[in-house]
């Protein structure tokens, strides 16, 4: 084993790096579709074995040494490999892990068919350094993994690319890296031949990972223009044009350049050629829908019409920039009482709308709004105008303001008995109606007090809210009949109520509670609420009948009178048995009463009757002597 010192192998290392990363490179242009990959498949198990046709190393299922190989979706093999997934990235994808011979040498060869002649390609593969450095297994990062990588022609006796890796030792974070070369087929050629040749010394260390081969064509990169535009939009009222279309390269890859046009109708899904138009530039025919251009491009004519052998374009479109009228979302909008009332039409993409006062011509009202505002009743018109070309719509849709007026609806006040109901009616019709209740009718009955809501719709959508105050009626209560002198009552009730009406005769109703009731020797009093619910009634005599009297001649209740006659002059007291039998006249009831006698003989206890009389007015009742 020969040894260099550091100093000479940093100077060669340096001056291989330098010449590597010279050979090394990807296309300058613009990359086609791949017509060849190789990614090692997917799977749980390792394998399969190569063709020795492929590789003359030997494979292993797991654990290669030096000078095999695995193929596996497990990169850590040995304990001293990294374990990563695959470059490719799909489920259990497998990858080519090679254990590098101690002599460098070819360790993957393989034909690339499907290729086109004179054409330029571009290789590229994916490559990872296993070796781990903080297994500790090698010293230091362990010997570089080198890699180089060679194109041949179909014979194997042109070499066509060559170009050699940077030495990789083992790295504390490993990725994958891609490398690529680019080359141009031979003349009459549709194959090539890859090789990939270790490049690095054996023994610990230089264990690698392959992965995502594949092949491309490589071209130039294409710019299609029309007056440096890549699209052209042209409103339906200039129909029909022709635009001139410039082809024009932004790299050099292809030494003399051959072209094809091409267009689609169909938004982009199928080109079709034109034909006679190959060169740079093209005029098109005249144009009245919208139709897609691209042009592709090859090294060598004969290549034109395989699409593996060229390049495309980016697609350059025509289109006709399409305006409708407007729709507007209600032909007319009522503004109920003056209100602002918001108009608007259905949103378009790439479309604004400007608001006019008139059909055609007109004052502009408001630009680039899909909505417009108002309370003036009339009609407004709405134009709509592209982003793309500015083209403007035909017509103007037309949407009206339609002035109405809500219902006046007075708060109303109903009064109800207890036990009672109330029916509650909007007097506006027609309409729709929702009562707080959640009824939908026109009235509804209620038997509770309180305040009750509905909102009431017109037919031309202008509300109002109808409020209903029920009030239940309270009963009155007589308290007190107070006499106020002789000749005036005050009828005192447990409540005051300003809805309470008052009478002395049952028929005669009054809002005060005072009466005048001089000459009444009884005073039946009546209260009631305004409302005719319910009278109640009590009485009162202005006299004071003594209910029972002892005439036994001992100086107390001897005789049996009525007091109070004295403000009733001219009254008479007629005295009656049981049984109806008049026994005495009071002729001056005011000033003598009654010794219990008939003709002078005195009568047994019992009870009897008696009639008063004044005016014409009587009062009848019974009291009781006793023996």
């Amino acid at each position: 084993m020969i040894f260099v010192s550091r100093s000479l192998w940093s100077v060669v290392f340096i001056m291989f790096f330098a010449f590597a990363k010279a050979q090394l490179g990807f296309c300058s242009g613009e990359s086609g579709d791949i017509i060849f990959s190789e990614d090692f498949g997917a799977g749980t198990t390792n394998g399969p074995a190569l063709p020795t046709t492929v590789t003359n190393y030997t494979y292993v299922n797991s654990a290669p040494e030096d000078g095999q190989y695995t193929i596996s979706n497990n990169m850590g093999q040995l304990g001293s490999f990294w374990n990563r997934p695959d470059h490719t990235g799909n489920s259990n994808g497998r990858m080519l892990i090679v254990n590098a011979a101690f002599n460098a040498g070819i360790f993957y060869q393989t034909s690339i068919p499907g290729l086109c002649e004179n054409t330029p390609y571009e290789f590229s593969a994916w490559v990872f350094n296993v070796y781990n450095p903080n297994s500790n297994a090698c010293p230091g990062v362990g010997i570089p993994i080198q890699v180089r990588f060679q194109i041949w022609d179909a014979t194997d006796t042109v070499l066509l690319a060559d170009g050699t890796m940077n030495p990789r030792g083992g790295e504390t974070n490993p990725t994958w890296i891609q490398y690529g070369l680019t080359f141009t087929s031979e003349p009459g050629q549709n194959e090539c031949i890859l090789k990939l040749i270790n490049a690095g010394d054996g023994g610990c260390g230089n264990d690698l990972a392959i992965d995502d081969i594949q092949f491309r064509p490589c071209g130039d990169a294409i710019n299609v223009v029309s007056n440096g535009s890549e699209e052209t939009i042209v409103c339906e009222e200039d129909l029909p044009v022709s635009v001139t279309l410039d082809a024009t390269t932004t790299t050099n890859v292809f030494s003399s350049a051959e072209y094809q046009w091409q267009s689609s109708t169909d938004n982009g899904a199928n080109f079709t050629d034109i034909p006679g138009a190959n060169g740079a530039s093209h005029t098109t025919q005249l144009l009245n829908a919208d139709t897609q251009f691209r042009v592709k491009i090859a090294e060598d004519a004969v290549n034109l019409s395989n699409s593996q052998c060229v390049n495309f374009s980016d697609i350059y479109t025509f289109e006709v920039d399409e305006v409708s009228t407007p729709v507007a979302l209600d032909d007319s909008v009522t503004s109920c009482d003056g209100e602002e009332v918001e108009l608007a039409v259905q949103p378009v993409n790439g479309v604004i709308f400007n608001w006019y006062d008139a059909p055609t011509a007109g004052n502009l009202l408001v630009s680039d709004q899909e909505t417009f505002t108002s309370s003036t009743p009339g009609f407004y018109y709405v134009e709509a105008r592209t982003t793309a070309a500015n083209c403007i719509s035909n017509n103007r849709v037309e949407i009206e303001i339609v002035a109405a007026r809500a219902p006046d609806i007075p708060r109303e006040e109903i009064f109800i008995c207890s036990g009672e109901t109330a029916r509650l009616e909007v007097p506006v019709s027609p309409a729709t109606y929702e009562w707080d209740n959640g009824a939908m009718t026109q009235a509804i009955e209620v038997d509770t007090a309180g305040t009750y809501e509905c909102i009431v719709t017109t037919p031309e959508g202008c509300e109002t809210i109808a409020v209903f105050e029920v009030i239940v009626t309270p009963v009155p209560e007589i308290q007190e009949l107070r006499l106020i002198g002789e000749e005036e009552l005050e009828i005192i009730t447990v409540s005051q109520n300003p809805d309470f009406e008052y009478s002395i005769d049952g028929i005669n109703f009054q809002e005060s509670n005072h009466f005048d009731v001089n000459n009444l020797l009884e005073i039946n009093a009546f209260v009631r609420n305004s409302r005719g619910c319910d009278t109640v009634t009590d009485n009162l005599f202005r006299v004071k009948v003594n209910l029972f009297f002892s005439p036994n001649e001992d100086g107390f209740n001897d005789r049996w009178s009525i007091s109070g006659l004295e403000n009733f002059p001219g009254s008479r007291i007629e005295i009656f048995d049981r049984y109806g039998k008049l026994l005495r006249v009071l002729n001056n009831p005011e000033v003598e009463g009654w010794n219990g006698t008939f003709n002078n003989e005195p009568l047994p206890s019992s009870d009897y009757w008696f009639k008063l009389y004044y005016a014409d007015q009587e009062i009848s009742g019974h009291f009781t002597l006793k023996r």
